[in-house]
């Protein structure tokens, strides 16, 4: 139990991260708050395009990590009749912890 309420922090905090990047998106370059790489702050252009799409990408992964954070332990689960409890709880934190790393790294790749 103590996994889903974890995964669902995380959740919480890959959508709240989201909204932040989609906010200053459209600001001037921060030194605090936003996707905060080299190639981002190079230019106001890549700071835009950093953090419009990492926060998109972001927002989609909380969302979606949250949905399975709480389809596995309402509906698979009790279905179920095995000890895989833990695993099926590991699997939406796993998920969203790469998905977001691979969002950032997808990001940075993508700039000029």
């Amino acid at each position: 139990m103590i996994l889903t309420v974890v995964s669902t922090i995380v959740s919480f905090s890959l959508m709240l991260g989201g909204v932040l990047m989609k906010i200053t998106a459209n600001k001037p370059i921060s030194e605090t708050v936003g996707f905060r790489t080299h190639k981002a702050m190079l230019n106001v252009t890549n700071w835009h395009n950093a953090n419009s799409k990492c926060g998109s990408l972001w927002l989609l992964t909380g969302a979606a990590g949250f949905a399975l954070t709480m389809l596995i332990p309402l509906v698979i689960m009790p279905r179920l009749n095995t000890n895989a409890d833990v695993v099926l709880q590991i699997l939406p934190l796993a998920a969203q912890i790469i998905t977001s790393a691979a969002c950032a790294v997808h990001v940075e790749r993508s700039l000029k």
